[in-house]
């Protein structure tokens, strides 16, 4: 088994717990990007890839942080909670007693260091194009900040310099408004979910609601894992056509540097 493999069957052990408890607690979520492409092009994992990444909307979210510190097991595994625990606002499922040692990545103690599973989560959007643009450019003013203070030393001349852009947000009211602009339509139901994290542009960062629709779930390495109920429509805008692998030389992990396995 190579090195590879090996992560890839640890992290859907993390996966399998945290499905687990999702399952007993009414909690829906998808795969998100390209490991919902790897679970209907490969039926698990693209061959190259280095992580798996769910995404659930809000109201999931807030309640899976919750339940996670309640129920998942302290012993095993620990919660890096999105704007609380590190700077970025989405969270991991870290498995004590290893260390993945990634591209930008972040660790404030031993237990941030372990392999593992990414949870993002969607914000309620209006359908109006105006008040989506307005939603967008505060989210990503929010994302910049938020690269700025864990550090992004990869980033190329440009996002530096939009990082840089970002301090007035070190102020906490002003940092608060702009949070706030992205979340207001949480408490309401609307017609789109938007996410704003990863590669994701204004084209791909919202999607109808009803492209999600109930969670699908489909054969992945040995379980079976939820993707959006229109798979298609949802893989084709993130990504045209999905089902071609791309070049030879494209086809890299995105994280992985270097890994201890610990006892796993």
């Amino acid at each position: 088994m190579t090195e590879l493999r090996h992560l890839q069957m640890v992290i859907l052990d993390i996966m399998r717990d945290v499905d687990a408890l999702c399952q007993e607690n009414d909690i829906e979520y998808y795969l998100l990007g390209g490991s919902a492409i790897g679970a209907i092009r490969h039926k698990g994992f693209i061959p190259w890839d280095d992580d798996l990444d769910i995404i659930m909307n809000a109201e999931n979210y807030e309640r899976f942080l919750r339940v996670c510190k309640e129920k998942l097991d302290p012993a095993k595994y620990y919660v890096q909670e999105g704007l609380k625990d590190w700077p970025l606002y989405f969270s991991k499922i870290k498995l004590k007693g290893t260390c993945l040692t990634e591209i930008d990545g972040y660790a404030s103690n031993e237990d941030a260091k372990g392999i593992f599973l990414d949870v993002f989560k969607m914000d309620n959007a209006p359908k109006e194009r105006l008040a989506q643009y307005w939603q967008y450019i505060c989210a990503k003013y929010f994302l910049c900040y938020q690269l700025s203070v864990r550090s992004y030393a990869s980033a190329t001349t440009k996002k530096k310099l939009m990082l840089l852009l970002s301090f007035p947000l070190r102020f906490a009211p002003l940092r608060n408004f702009v949070k706030k602009q992205v979340e207001r339509y949480n408490k309401r139901k609307t017609d789109y979910w938007a996410f704003f994290y990863g590669r994701t542009r204004m084209k791909t960062s919202f999607v109808r609601r009803s492209v999600y629709g109930k969670p699908l779930r489909v054969p992945f390495e040995d379980m079976l894992l939820p993707v959006p109920e229109y798979y298609h429509e949802y893989l084709t805008q993130m990504f045209g056509d999905y089902m071609t692998p791309p070049p030879a030389e494209k086809q890299v992990g995105l994280h992985l540097i270097n890994v201890d396995f610990g006892k796993y």
